[in-house]
């Protein structure tokens, strides 16, 4: 600044302290009419926001005032002052616009220098013309005129900053801000302010203040997570008030680490301790590209595995960092692909009341630290729940360039090579790039590509499809690293597969290690040596350690750990992981997993060392293995609104006690009893909502009280939805009322009606079938309201039933609904639906229906498809409960019915019989099928066992299910070995059958997206 020699005593203190009240005021309106004020989570963040804002506008003006005070002793009169500000201008502007121009564009360009240093020139050349007349002006006396002149540009520079290039090109708006100060300081100068002896020495002291209080108020807001990503990332002078001190810590922790390191260790310290590695220290990449490749449904197990479908993954294992113990956190693609590039447990956070429907993806990050990104993947990444992921679908994660269609993995190979030979041709070549993969082979259908083939049962076909997708990944690789040599490239999947480990098929359904744990392959050359690690880690780390090999900061809301310091050091590494999926979660440390239920205490543990293959519960023979695990997921449930934006009363958080309620944990519910009383409605509501979702029946007698006398009306309706839940028939005329109000929200209306009917009360069906109906309500709701009609018998819902029958999702709730429903009119469409069903769970559920309607044309159908490679589900019994079995022949029996046929020692009840020594059944002759057949026997077993049929041993699932032995026949003798605890009901013998060929794909067009 050209100020004059200060006046005598602190005159200077009233223009500072405006100064810095105007520039706090811009700092805060702009966030007020920009939505960055919404994203503070209540009034607390905000305050801290204000206090700082206040803080550093006072300390931003007071460094203009002495950078004056600073000129006019170096230079005495007013033109020495202009020209030496002239030369700081230019030199200034002339680092700025350099840095603005460090894009590959420009970069290399012969005319960046002069550009340069021409553009630098003008602002240096106006300070130079306008320095001493301002100065004289100011020593004048001032003019409001030019200081409101001076005013419109600081209020422009803050305008710019706000909206141009938003968290984009740092530079840029960190000069922005700092011209937000410098116009607001020269205008304050200007004003021609009455100097009052009284308050001068007043007013130092505020300033003072402000000064001193500078310190906490960053401390303040670096101490919380969301404040301090908020203003870093969306505010002006405060903002970069608050990257400036963060800069400077790191720096002084850097040095201190250095000193550290120079004089040696602490006295006192270890030996061991001297010796260890410094797990501090991560991973920092040299070649700034990465490809991550995600293979859809590829099972853990695929990889090194003797059945050779992954040649190419094999390769590259031997030159990576394998991940044995890596977990999807839901064995869903949309919620794990989402979670990857977002870094969050989605499902859980989607679960929170008021939950963002926004979120900060790895792509947004990369692009806004000028990388490219490019992403290849279909449109079927979204399909379950696809209305909790519509932000994210839109904004197709944030990156740049995006082709979203079906496509083979081959072709892949050639869509990726295109991109990169684009930036070559588009003269961006060298810049850094992230490149995503996503592809869908080895999902069901499996149909491989004829060059793959490997034989014709399902886990062949799946094996061959994971051969192509292997093939195609060497081809990635290759073509990536061609074009961007060094390059990390990360392999891994959504999901595992099931084919019947634990009595399931495909994913989605189970939290055992096929369906929830996948390959994950990190390889930087020469950085990151060949190892395998046994570490419990997740899809969620993967973002958060890519951003921190690159340097870039993380969004505060991301939860993965950095792997970079188990990468480069190969010690260490997260301690648990965690998934969910329907109503069960699980933790594991690695060497034992327990998986528990969410709205309840019952748990299941694992001995993943001993028993990969979790058939052996051990929860009761280690309790305190699992007591410690419990701990660990009751505090990462804990932990999921503690980071997220959780629904605020005035400057009162919503309790974590609900939080955790709202997120299944049934072990809090003791702990809601007291928020019955709490003084803010919205407290008693959902705690009267959550109690009665977690059956805790001590609460009933309170809620009933809360149903009579709670002044507020929305308490009054959870309380009686609550206290019919638990069993009070008294209150069912209260929610007869409440879901045929017209002032009632649809929400209510719609858990009113499910609660009716759990008691039978059909008072709320044409509500549930508006409800099953609804395809943009949440898929698990409309769920149990099909599931709900079919109970209540509702005949009028068999339209919307049928029609639900195409949904892939919802059909085999439909199917089981229609059965319930007992109306003859649903036998047409579930025979024709049944006739070209290919998913399993789907024929199951519509076989059993048309049992249930007694439609005895479905007996061909279950025949049929009982001689598959993966029988129909229950196909046996339902042959039995139609009477199919009752006489035995050759096509089968009832082992109860026919004493005759069974020969050596069997064990007998009313409904089955165990085998012992020598055991066999004699098949009569008659009707027995010839050629290729599959024997299918219906069992059961209080657990998991063993039973061998026809020599073949078969594991046997705890509870009902069946066993399948291919053989040729005619048959005359099915041989057992001993099983006991095991119990066959019946068997049959059904020719073998090909599988219903898979659909043709349906084209769907590119979106490529420059």
């Amino acid at each position: 600044m050209t100020a004059s020699e200060p006046p005598r005593g602190p005159t200077w203190a009233p223009r500072v302290l405006l100064a810095g009240v105007l520039v706090s005021a811009l700092d805060i309106g702009l966030a007020v009419a920009t939505p960055t004020w919404s994203l503070f989570l209540g009034q607390a963040e905000r305050h801290t926001f204000v206090a700082l804002a206040l803080t550093a506008g006072v300390g931003g003006a007071a460094a203009c005032y002495a950078l004056g005070h600073a000129l006019a002793r170096v230079a005495p009169d007013a033109e020495g002052r202009a020209r030496l500000l002239c030369v700081i201008v230019f030199a200034l502007a002339t680092v700025v616009l350099y840095l603005l121009t460090s894009g590959r564009r420009v970069h290399d360009s012969p005319l960046r220098v002069p550009l340069v240093s021409l553009v630098a020139a003008i602002p240096a050349f106006t300070v130079l013309k306008l320095g001493a007349r301002f100065d004289a002006r100011a020593r004048a006396g001032g003019s409001a005129t030019l200081a409101l002149g001076v005013l419109a540009l600081a209020l422009a520079a803050g305008v710019a900053d706000a909206f141009l290039l938003r968290r984009l090109y740092p530079v840029f708006h960190g000069t922005l801000a700092a011209l937000v100060l410098v116009f607001v300081s020269v205008a304050t100068w200007l004003a021609p302010l009455r100097d009052r002896r009284s308050s001068p020495r007043l007013l130092a002291v505020l300033v003072g203040v402000a000064l001193l209080g500078l310190p906490m108020a960053v401390w303040r807001a670096l101490s919380a997570p969301n404040v301090a990503f908020v203003v870093a990332e969306y505010t002006g002078v405060s903002g970069r008030t608050l990257q400036l001190a963060e800069r400077l810590l790191t720096f002084a922790n850097t040095r201190g680490d250095a000193t550290d390191d120079l004089t040696g260790p602490r006295q006192g310290d270890a030996a061991s301790e001297m010796d260890a590695p410094d797990l501090r220290t991560g991973l920092r990449l040299t070649s700034r590209n990465v490809l991550l490749i995600t293979v859809d449904a590829l099972r853990a197990d695929r990889l090194r595995s003797p059945r050779h479908a992954t040649p190419q993954l094999d390769a590259l294992a031997d030159e990576s960092a394998v991940f044995e113990r890596a977990y999807t956190p839901t064995p869903h693609t949309s919620y794990a692909l989402s979670s990857l590039l977002t870094g969050k447990y989605l499902r859980p956070v989607l679960d929170l009341p008021g939950a963002p429907s926004t979120h900060v993806a790895l792509p947004e990050l990369l692009r806004r630290y000028g990388m490219r990104t490019a992403a290849f993947y279909p449109p079927a990444i979204f399909f379950v729940d696809a209305h909790r992921f519509e932000a994210l679908r839109e904004a197709r994660f944030g990156f740049e360039y995006q082709k979203e269609m079906f496509a083979p993995a081959h072709r892949r190979v050639r869509q990726l090579r295109e991109y990169l030979q684009s930036l070559e041709q588009e003269g961006g070549g060298e810049r850094d790039v992230f490149a995503w993969v996503h592809l869908f082979e080895p999902h069901e259908p499996y149909d491989p590509d004829p060059r793959f083939a490997r034989g014709d049962s399902a886990e062949e076909r799946y094996d061959a499809e994971v051969a192509a997708a292997d093939d195609a990944i060497g081809d990635l690789v290759r073509v990536f690293r061609r074009y961007r040599p060094g390059a990390t490239v990360i392999v891994t999947a959504d999901h595992g597969e099931e084919f019947g480990d634990h009595g399931g098929l495909y994913h989605g359904s189970t939290l055992y290690e096929e369906q929830v744990r996948v390959p994950l392959l990190w390889s930087t050359p020469e950085l990151v040596h060949p190892f395998e690690s046994h570490a419990p880690v997740e899809l969620v780390d993967i973002a958060t350690t890519i951003l921190a090999a690159l340097g870039i900061p993380r969004d505060a809301r991301m939860r993965g750990d950095d792997l970079g310091p188990l990468l480069v050091h190969q010690e260490g590494g997260p301690r648990y992981a965690f998934a969910e999926v329907g109503d069960a979660r699980m933790v594991t440390d690695g060497l034992y997993k327990a998986i528990c239920a969410t709205e309840s205490t019952a748990c299941q543990l694992y001995d993943l060392t001993r028993d990969p293959g979790e058939r052996r519960n051990v929860a009761h023979s280690h309790p305190e293995v699992l007591a410690r695990l419990r701990g660990a997921l009751s505090g990462f449930v804990a932990s999921i609104p503690d980071v997220e934006a959780m629904a605020m009363a005035g400057s009162q958080a919503w309790p974590e006690a609900l939080a955790r309620a709202e997120l299944g944990d049934a072990s809090v519910a003791p702990e809601l009893m007291p928020l019955l009383g709490d003084t803010r409605a919205t407290v008693r509501a959902g705690t009267a909502r959550l109690l009665g979702r977690l059956r805790h029946l001590p609460a009933l007698h309170t809620l009933i009280r809360i149903r009579d006398q709670d002044d507020d009306q929305a308490v009054r309706d959870e309380a009686a939805l609550a206290s019919l839940a638990l069993g009070d028939e008294g209150s069912s005329g209260l929610v007869r009322a409440l879901v045929s109000r017209p002032d009632t929200s649809l929400e209510l209306r719609r858990r009113g009606a499910l609660v009716l009917a759990a008691r039978g009360d059909r008072a709320g069906a044409s509500v549930l079938d508006a409800w099953a109906a609804d395809a943009s309500a949440e898929e698990g709701e409309r769920r149990s309201a099909v599931l709900a009609l079919g109970a209540l018998r509702a005949a009028a819902s068999l339209d919307t039933l049928v029609t639900l029958l195409s949904d892939v999702r919802l059909g085999p709730a439909a199917a089981t609904a229609l059965g319930m429903l007992g109306d003859r009119r649903a036998v047409g469409p579930l025979r024709r639906k049944l006739r070209d069903e290919r998913y399993l769970p789907a024929r199951a559920a519509e076989a059993r229906a048309l049992t249930e309607l007694g439609d005895r044309a479905v007996i061909p159908l279950l025949w049929r498809y009982l001689g598959m490679e993966q029988p129909v589900p229950g196909g046996v019994a339902l042959l039995g409960q139609l009477g199919v079995l009752r006489r035995p022949s050759g096509r089968g029996l009832v082992l109860g019915d026919a004493p005759g046929a069974r020969v050596g020692e069997w064990v007998c009840a009313e409904e089955g019989c165990e085998p012992r020594t020598d055991a066999r059944v004699v098949l009569p002759s008659s009707g027995a099928p010839r050629g290729a057949v599959r024997v299918v026997c219906a069992v059961r077993s209080e657990r998991e066992a063993v039973l061998t049929l026809l020599d073949v041993r078969r594991e046997v699932q705890a509870g009902s299910s069946q066993v399948t032995v291919d053989a040729t026949g005619p048959l005359e003798v099915l041989s057992f070995a001993p099983a006991v605890g095991v119990t066959v009901d019946a068997c049959v013998v059904a020719p073998a059958q090909r599988e219903l060929p898979a659909p043709p794909p349906e084209p769907t067009p590119a979106t490529p997206r420059p």
